[in-house]
């Protein structure tokens, strides 16, 4: 089986195949790029941003549950921490604000899994009032649908019939057996009216370390630990286990179609650095008994031998596959594996370590930058390909204006300029010596 991690040393194993296998399509890359020849370049500054640290009123983003670029270039930021959605128009000036804390039609209170339904609907669970909601990208309630007999998970997307798809991971009751445990995911379908419908398939799930007795039950991430990530596009559920390099992509969530796998070596993960990670761990914990009993925890754990192949994995509007490094670069910068809709590897992309990414365009890569601090900004980068023109627009400036950066408290759009691949993106660098997990 063809392995590999973005973040494993270059072994230039392998050669690129396609063959199939009982009608699924296997797709084979080697662990060396070939060449970037019509990969797609991203700007290493963004063309729009909302938040930081010095943004106020409803430019001060917290907890980004989810967002996306709307038809007229504008973007919609579902802002978890007040239970509300925010629209900025193209420019990244605000312009309005729908939904609210609340358990109500149109309110939320734990908002999450922001996605398209439609050409101009927006979807979004929320797992504390177990409701999905449908709005139009204007705000307007089309649907609230009360999910009945499903304890939630994540919200992934569609399907052709308008059922929803879900990934869920175990649940963990008193009782539970301790130590580093790995259980099953599962992905469900759940029909318009809010009933599950059937498991779509079962897959590893994320990594935990488990430890309580039959009164009580204590889990978290485990360091280095595995996970399986998902995602949608185009009525079809893609799924990578991190402890290989196999993406797989099931048709309407169910058919197994395309195997995307690439070549690697294992990288060694050293007793050091998990003490690093567990000591980073504990030191942001507050609660003296809490901190007490996950460093108990932490002491009889029996880690891994080798990092994680990987990190997230999204699906751009070309079906261009994206697949994150697990491990930070030097730079403050994480590469990011970039296959054609075919399947085949064509470059490695960097982009900001910091930046959880939300939506790939064809012109646009929209994410969410967390600094040092805690501080949230979303982020807006324009996205070129091969044969594509360059876009004009408000809050984009275009390389025939005079370079200039114009800034605001509130607002930031700045000159593009093109990072060629391979290099860093923006500082800041994580601090030396480390090798942090990555999502």
């Amino acid at each position: 089986m063809l392995s590999l991690p973005s973040c494993g040393r270059d072994s230039s194993q392998g050669a690129f195949s396609v063959r199939d296998s009982s009608g699924v399509r296997i797709v084979s890359n080697p662990s060396a790029v070939a060449g970037d020849s019509g990969c797609p370049s991203v700007d290493s500054v963004p063309a729009l941003a909302v938040g930081g640290a010095d943004a106020e009123g409803p430019y001060d983003v917290l907890r980004v549950a989810g967002a996306l670029r709307l038809a007229d270039g504008g973007v919609v930021v579902l802002n978890a921490a007040t239970s509300e959605l925010r629209l900025f128009d193209r420019s990244g000036r605000y312009t309005r604000t729908f939904g609210r804390a609340g358990t109500g039609p149109g309110e939320f209170r734990n908002p999450a899994g922001l996605r398209w339904y439609g050409v101009d609907t927006l979807m979004l669970s929320d797992c504390a009032t177990a409701r999905v909601t449908l709005l139009g990208s204007d705000g307007r309630l089309i649907a609230g649908i009360g999910l009945r007999g499903f304890l939630g998970g994540v919200l992934l997307g569609r399907l052709a019939d308008g059922s929803f798809v879900f990934s869920t991971g175990a649940a963990y009751s008193p009782g539970a057996q301790p130590g580093r445990r790995r259980d099953p995911a599962k992905v469900v379908r759940v029909s318009r009216e809010g009933t599950v419908l059937d498991t779509l398939g079962t897959f590893p799930g994320s990594e935990a370390l488990v430890e309580g007795d039959a009164h009580r039950v204590m889990v978290t991430s485990a360091p280095f630990g595995h996970n399986t990530f998902f995602t949608m596009a185009n009525g079809s559920v893609f799924a990578a286990d991190n402890a290989e390099y196999r993406v797989r992509t099931y048709a309407e969530g169910r058919r197994l179609e395309r195997i995307v796998e690439r070549a690697f070596e294992p990288v060694p993960l050293t007793a050091a650095e998990v003490e690093r990670e567990k000591a980073e761990r504990t030191s942001r914990i507050t609660d003296p008994r809490y901190r007490e009993q996950l460093g108990q925890m932490y002491r009889s754990d029996r880690h891994p031998e080798t990092l994680p192949v990987h990190g997230r994995v999204v699906v751009d509007a070309d079906g261009w596959l994206w697949v994150r490094a697990y491990s930070d670069a030097p730079g403050g910068s994480i590469a990011w594996d970039v296959y054609d809709a075919a399947g085949r590897l064509r470059c490695s992309a960097p982009l900001p370590s910091a930046l959880s990414v939300q939506e790939i365009g064809r012109d646009f890569l929209l994410g969410t930058l967390r600094d040092s601090d805690g501080v949230e900004q979303v982020q807006l980068y324009e996205v070129r390909r091969a044969g594509s023109p360059r876009r004009g627009a408000v809050g984009v400036l275009s390389h025939a204006r005079a370079p200039r950066r114009l800034c605001s408290p509130l607002f930031c759009s700045q000159p593009r300029r093109t990072l060629p691949l391979g290099r860093p993106v923006m500082p800041p660098r994580a601090p030396a010596g480390s090798r942090s997990s990555a999502s």
